[in-house]
């Protein structure tokens, strides 16, 4: 937790400095095919920790957690162009089966992981999982991403995520 928070200084301080680039990210885990990432937004100050794997098909299956306390799963694929609305799609864990309502828009499918007690027990079974794939409702399989490494990428993000939220608001105008 403390190498997050100094790597979370040394970041808010370099983007002080530089002030070039929007976003200021820096990779704080790799394993197996998993990542986490910190990125900060240096023109709003706003801060996020994704932890997310990509596939052959460069495809990305993300759990983004933000500085708002807000946690939501995305799965990318460049390729798409979805028509902005509500979808249903599923989210196959090893054998669990997730039915999700969220939203589609551009290139990405989307949920936000409100209910806590839900949103802990998916996280659990990705941990504990070999495999996720997402199909939509006709069961027709859309992308497939390996489990590989994910119970210390997720312990790691959720590190990252408690971080970020005792972090000091660092919004230009809070009023």
């Amino acid at each position: 937790m403390w190498r997050i928070l100094v790597l979370f200084l040394g970041l808010a301080l370099s983007a002080q400095v530089a002030g070039a680039d929007q976003y200021d990210t820096t990779r704080l885990f790799t394993r197996g095919a998993w990542y986490v990432d910190l990125t900060h937004d240096t023109s709003d100050g706003e801060l996020w920790c994704s932890g997310e794997t990509r596939n052959n098909e460069a495809q990305t299956f993300s759990i983004t957690t933000y500085d708002d306390g807000t946690a939501v799963l995305f799965v990318f694929d460049d390729r798409w162009d979805l028509t902005p609305r509500n979808v249903d799609f599923l989210v196959l864990v090893d054998r669990e089966r997730w039915t999700i309502s969220g939203d589609a828009s551009g290139i990405a499918i989307s949920v936000t992981l409100d209910d806590k007690d839900k949103a802990d027990e998916f996280l659990l079974d990705l941990a504990r999982g070999n495999s996720v794939s997402v199909a939509n409702t006709d069961e027709r399989r859309i992308a497939a991403f390996s489990l590989s490494g994910s119970s210390a990428a997720l312990s790691t993000l959720m590190d990252c995520w408690d971080s970020i939220l005792l972090a000091p608001p660092s919004k230009k105008d809070p009023f």
